[in-house]
């Protein structure tokens, strides 16, 4: 599924370099999702996961990839509201930039432009085989896979990443999301499993895809709510 033309290394490489040989374990970040449009919320949840396992788990995050879901499936969740994969992979792209991430932040397309629609256990799987034969290190890079709270509280098969030889999940508080089963899954067992709650200071007002293509049809500002490059792309857009 992965490979060199739809997986971008070089970010990786790079910051292996800068790594000093501390004995830390290399963690690569992965967030899929429809992204249609992404907005400033996927992209702060991975800074945020990023410095919470730096800080508080003393991992190298030498990487993090948004991966744009299939189309098939995107198409079948929201019909002519699709915003096609090559368009939402090119904004994800922009949006890193606009935020300035791409030292460490990158898109990955091999999800997008598969023959079909995988999912999310194994596309963290088949990106971490995929890295770790190409990067040969002592140790192998471990792919974690980050979801907002309301996904993991929705999907039961995420505990999958979680087991054998799996990074494991890092689950950001989102708005109004019910934590009883998070603090539950915590309370028993805290393996693999990495809750970032948030403070006052980074807890924002719910941000959604739907909630931007619904002010957009509007005709109202989504500037707060998105970049201005993923304005530009949808602005001539009918079906927004």
């Amino acid at each position: 599924m992965h490979s060199e033309l739809t997986t971008d290394l070089s970010i990786i490489l790079s910051n292996l370099n800068n790594v000093k040989s501390n004995g830390k374990e290399n963690v690569v970040l992965l967030k899929t999702g429809s992204l249609n449009p992404i907005h400033r919320s996927h992209i702060s949840n991975m800074i945020q996961t990023k410095k919470y396992l730096e800080e508080i788990y003393n991992f190298n995050v030498i990487g993090g990839y948004l991966s744009p879901t299939h189309d098939h499936y995107v198409g079948n969740k929201l019909g002519d509201e699709l915003l096609h994969g090559q368009l939402r992979i090119e904004m994800c792209q922009n949006a890193i930039q606009e935020e300035n991430q791409q030292h460490w932040l990158t898109v990955d397309k091999a999800e997008c432009l598969a023959s079909n629609f995988i999912n999310l256990n194994k596309v963290a799987s088949s990106l971490q085989m995929f890295l770790n034969e190409k990067i040969r290190l002592d140790k192998p890079i471990k792919v974690i896979y980050v979801a907002g709270l309301d996904l993991f509280n929705r999907c039961k098969g995420m505990n999958g990443l979680r087991q054998g030889t799996m990074g494991g999940v890092a689950v950001v508080y989102r708005y109004g999301q019910d934590k009883s089963l998070i603090q539950s899954f915590i309370k028993e067992n805290t393996r693999k499993l990495y809750f970032i709650s948030l403070d006052g200071d980074n807890i924002q007002n719910d941000i959604s895809s739907t909630l931007i293509r619904q002010k957009l049809k509007s005709n109202e500002d989504c500037s707060h709510l998105t970049y201005n490059s993923v304005l530009q792309h949808l602005q001539f857009d009918s079906r927004i």
